[in-house]
């Protein structure tokens, strides 16, 4: 048994069995803490087939410290008063050990998860099964603590279920992580295509008589794919279990078409005029950017983005690059401008085991996502807050210049 139920093995195995469906499901997410980017625990080299179960990493720090996995959306296994939230946050505290499983220290990890409710829907702690006491259990239930016995790196099985307890205002590690969870399986935080006409058109393609889809490659763009998922990142649209439906922003999308065109068929008739247009928005359809910048500014993503420029514009940063706006950006909400900028497969490279950055990475374009330099870029210029689009070529990312058009805090 020697370190086959360390730390990081049994954190996988909870993963795993908590979330089963995270490569499928559109609203499921869950990020393990930096410390796990280790190359070994406690002497233990930690396989690589194991890291990438654990991945993807982000700094993970709450209230009461730092748990080693948080995860959004409703686990796999019986949760008590689950109709209580729809999208849970929970944390995992591993407990393992590396030569003993019957030794790993649950209390601790008890201890550890029940002082994150505070920030929390639900916690868990994870242990080999064989250390499980029923003095523990007992515990675990006094404190509203799910258990998971752990019997391998590949198994584990609900012990106590964890009830879902109320929680006050999210940290912005929380916040960071709920926002990417409502993107994961879309774009990974990235905008698809780069107009915002392609997102407006859905919503008013989901407004009109006939197939949303069928209406939506006729009057808009073909990629109807696209234009759904970018609906749905502004929050114009809700992809609901029983069907997608507008949001009180998307109905204000209708409203705006009625009010400019009179009807939403001769809104689309506009819109069917502007397909191939490289025309900066602000130029072809100067309210109808104005509206697209309002509903913009309401997207986590780009409040960061001027933030971290206005930033830098005040320090005589202008133009910025790239790697500026994302050293900026991590200084106002690391964990959210992990999940914005860059690469899931790069995260190891630019996180440090104790959270930091590695500054030194960010002058490696291949750290980015091609949506924030690319498609997100051009949407910033076509609605007047950006004066350059963006590339999509790796080559050019480091000197595509970042510059707002009007710099409040000049």
């Amino acid at each position: 048994m020697a370190a086959t139920l360390t730390e990081p093995a049994v954190l996988a195995a909870a993963k795993d069995t908590l979330y089963p469906d995270l490569d499928t499901s559109s609203d499921h997410y869950a990020v393990t803490e930096t410390q796990f980017t280790k190359p070994n625990w406690g002497g233990w080299e930690i396989p690589d087939e194991l890291r990438r179960r654990l991945a993807p990493y982000n700094t993970i720090r709450l209230a009461d410290g730092e748990p080693d996995l948080l995860g959004v959306g409703m686990p796999a296994l019986e949760v008590l008063n689950a109709d209580a939230t729809t999208t849970p946050v929970a944390v995992i505290e591993a407990k393992g050990h590396n030569n003993d499983p019957s030794a790993a220290d649950v209390r601790t990890g008890i201890d550890q998860a029940h002082g994150h409710l505070s920030e929390v829907n639900i916690g868990y702690v994870a242990a080999p099964i064989q250390s499980i006491s029923d003095q523990a259990r007992a515990l675990a239930r006094d404190l509203n603590i799910g258990v998971i016995g752990v019997e391998s790196p590949y198994d584990a099985t609900l012990i106590e279920p964890a009830r879902v307890t109320g929680v006050g205002d999210f940290s912005t590690t929380i916040d960071a992580i709920r926002f990417q969870a409502t993107t994961h399986r879309l774009t990974e935080g990235s905008f698809p295509v780069n107009h915002p006409k392609n997102y407006l058109g859905y919503a008013l393609a989901l407004a009109a008589d006939g197939d949303t889809a069928d209406i939506y490659s006729e009057y808009v763009i073909n990629s109807v794919s696209g234009g759904r998922r970018g609906a749905i990142l502004l929050g114009l649209v809700d992809n609901r279990p029983d069907g997608e439906t507008l949001t009180h922003l998307g109905a204000e999308v209708v409203r705006f078409a009625r009010t400019q065109h009179g009807t939403v068929d001769a809104a689309l008739d506009e819109f069917a005029s502007w397909k191939g247009r490289s025309t900066p928005f602000t130029d072809l359809a100067s309210r109808w950017a104005q509206f697209a910048r309002s509903v913009a500014i309401q997207y986590d993503p780009t409040q960061l983005i001027i933030e971290a420029l206005e930033r830098l514009h005040q320090r005589g940063i202008k133009p910025a690059t790239i790697d500026d706006v994302a050293r900026e950006a991590c200084r106002i909400n690391q964990p959210l401008t992990v999940e914005v900028f860059f690469t899931q497969s790069r995260r190891e490279d630019i996180l440090t085991a104790d959270g930091d950055i590695d500054e030194s990475v960010l002058i490696d374009p291949t750290v980015y996502k091609s949506g924030i330099h690319f498609q997100f870029k051009y949407h910033l210029r076509h609605i007047g807050l950006l004066t350059e689009g963006g590339t999509d070529d790796k080559d050019e990312v480091l000197s595509s210049e970042w510059t707002l058009n009007q710099a409040v805090g000049l």
